[in-house]
C-alpha cells in the first residue's frame, strides 16, 4: 500500500467489518443491535458493508458509523448506483469498492471518475467458480485456475496493477494486492480508522441471510457449501477474526511462501 496514514483514534484495539457473510442492509433493527453490540465493545470500532442496491440504504446517513459501499455488485456500472452514492454523506464513506474485470473499460472509467471526485476507492478482482460463468464475463486466458476458483493473472493482472499505480494521487488501491489476506492488506483497517488495529467481523443475526445474488459470490458459495455439509449457514453475533483476515485459507499460505513470508 503506497499511503502513509497517522493514527487517528487512540485506544482502540479492533476494527470490526459488519456483514461480511451477508449484508448489512441499513434497517431499524440492524443498527439498534449494532449499536448495542458496539457499547458492549468499547475497545472496538465497527464499520459496516452494504451492497449500493440495498433498499434503505440511505438509513446510514442517519449515524455515524463508516460505511463500505459496493458500487457494481452485479458487474454492470450503473448511473443510477453512482447517483445513490452521491446521496451518502461523503464523511461516512470510508470507501467504495469496485469489482474489477479485465477489458471492461467502463469499470476503469468508473473508478476514475470516483478517484476525480475524492473518493477512496478499493479494487476487488472477481474470481469466477466455474469456467461458464466467467466466459460469460471475460476470456479464459486473463485467468489461472488455482484453489478451486478462477483468478486473474499474467498481463492482466499486470494491467491491473499498472492501472492502479498510474493515479497520481493515492485515492486507488487494489484489495489484497500481494495475496497474503488482511494481514498483508490492511486496506480496510487503515482507510477505516487510519490505524494499525487488528480486523475481524461480524454477521448480525438481524441481517440474515444476504438477499442478493451477485455474480460467483464468495461468501454465498462458501454458505451454500456448508449448508450442504448440513452445517449452520452463518455463526450470527460473534466478533471473530475470519480465515482470510488471520491467513488461514490455503491460498493465501501458498502466496505468503511464494514471496518468502
Amino acid at each position: 500500500m503506497r499511503a502513509r496514514f497517522v493514527p487517528t483514534i487512540a485506544g482502540k484495539r479492533k476494527t470490526v467489518r459488519v456483514a461480511t457473510n451477508n449484508n448489512f442492509n441499513c434497517t431499524v433493527k440492524e443498527f439498534k443491535q449494532l449499536d448495542m453490540i458496539a457499547m458492549s465493545n468499547p475497545d472496538s470500532v465497527f464499520f459496516i458493508n452494504s451492497n449500493i442496491n440495498t433498499p434503505e440504504l440511505l438509513r446510514v446517513n442517519e449515524h455515524n458509523y463508516k460505511i463500505v459501499v459496493t458500487l457494481n455488485p452485479t458487474l454492470l456500472v450503473r448511473q443510477e448506483c453512482v447517483d445513490r452514492l452521491y446521496q451518502i454523506r461523503r464523511e461516512l464513506v470510508a470507501f467504495v469498492r469496485v469489482k474489477y474485470i479485465p477489458e471492461h473499460p467502463e469499470i476503469n472509467d468508473l473508478i476514475i471518475r470516483l478517484a476525480k471526485d475524492n473518493y477512496a476507492v478499493v479494487i476487488t478482482v472477481q474470481r469466477w467458480n466455474g469456467r461458464e460463468s466467467l466466459l460469460n464475463w471475460s476470456k479464459l486466458e486473463h485467468y489461472t485456475h488455482t484453489h478451486n476458483r478462477y483468478r486473474l493473472s499474467g498481463d492482466a493482472l499486470q494491467q491491473l496493477q499498472d492501472f492502479v499505480d498510474s493515479f497520481e494521487t493515492e485515492k486507488v488501491f487494489l484489495c489484497d494486492r500481494i495475496g497474503g489476506g488482511c494481514g498483508t492488506c490492511k486496506l480496510c483497517v487503515m482507510l477505516t480508522t487510519g490505524e494499525q488495529t487488528k480486523l475481524a467481523s461480524i454477521n448480525l443475526s438481524t441481517s440474515g441471510l444476504c438477499q442478493f445474488n451477485c455474480p460467483d459470490c464468495y461468501a454465498k458459495t462458501m454458505i451454500n457449501m456448508v449448508t450442504r455439509f448440513g452445517y449452520q449457514p452463518i455463526i450470527y453475533n460473534r466478533i471473530k477474526a475470519n480465515s482470510k483476515q488471520t491467513g488461514k485459507t490455503a491460498h493465501i499460505k501458498d502466496s505468503l511462501q511464494q514471496i518468502g513470508r
